[in-house]
């Protein structure tokens, strides 16, 4: 059988799935990088009982019995062919394309094979939950959450010297207005993250359950942002697809990585 390989799923000069990806090839892991517009233009195969069967642009034969691990760092998809199609019909293609290589990671995943992070069932480019659900989740796994409100508008927030929950520009989800929160001090906020079951820096008992969040998120890997308070730690912010180009978590990422990939074979 033809050794297994680590899919990287990036755009082009994503510093974070380079410095994975040189971390894996040290190690003498196998590895296939593509982008969103090389999958969009890569010839598709799929037959009942025998998986899929994905042949990129360059040639490069990608079975799913040929993957041992995936890192997802794709932001949303990319249809090179469709570049001068009209506005509506670019947009179905892209919806349609999204809930293809969903179904493909997700499957990928249901049949044991670890996917960071595989696209979530509501919106297939984010994996991250509404900040209501993360919240009330994360309470579930008796982790200390901080306070947020809901805003009528973006402009009230701001103005009331508050920063909106969530690592994009906008809301998340259909909002209309802003979910927001008190800012923390400067230097107070902790970094957390989490591959797979690791999770260093915290005692036993809190690493366990952050662990636990995070796949119940949907997620195999997240960084959670905490804020040191008396009665402890408390959750304040969960990134989905933090960056990975500092060279310490690059490492750990591929220490996670590779000992799926020997797990698989």
């Amino acid at each position: 059988m033809t050794a297994r390989v680590v899919l990287i799923l990036a755009g082009r000069g994503d510093a974070s799935s380079e410095a994975v990806g040189l971390g894996l090839a040290q190690r003498g892991c196998p590895v296939v990088r593509a982008s969103a517009a090389d999958l969009a233009l890569a010839k598709w195969y799929h037959a009942e009982g025998e998986g899929t069967r994905v042949v990129l642009p360059d040639g490069t034969p990608l079975d799913d019995g040929r993957i041992g691990a995936v890192l997802n760092r794709l932001e949303g998809p990319d249809l090179p062919q469709f570049a001068r199609a009209p506005a509506e019909d670019r947009d179905y293609a892209a919806a349609e394309f999204a809930a293809l290589l969903a179904s493909w990671l997700n499957g990928l995943s249901d049949r044991g094979v670890p996917v960071a992070n595989p696209p979530g069932s509501d919106d297939a480019w984010s994996a991250a939950l509404h900040p209501l659900g993360w919240h009330a989740l994360a309470v579930a796994h008796r982790l200390r959450v901080g306070d947020f409100a809901v805003a009528s508008s973006v402009r009230g927030g701001v103005c009331r010297g508050l920063e909106r929950v969530g690592a994009g520009d906008w809301p998340s989800g259909c909002d209309v207005a802003g979910w927001y929160r008190t800012a923390p001090g400067r230097g107070a906020v902790c970094r957390v993250w989490v591959f797979g079951a690791d999770c260093g820096g915290l005692e036993a008992g809190l690493a366990t359950r952050c662990t636990a969040f995070v796949r119940a998120l949907g997620l195999r890997y997240a960084a959670l942002d905490f804020v040191a308070e008396r009665g402890g730690l408390r959750l304040i912010e969960v990134v989905a697809r933090p960056p990975l180009d500092d060279a310490a978590l690059a490492g750990r990422c591929v220490h996670w990585l590779s000992a799926a990939l020997e797990g698989a074979r």
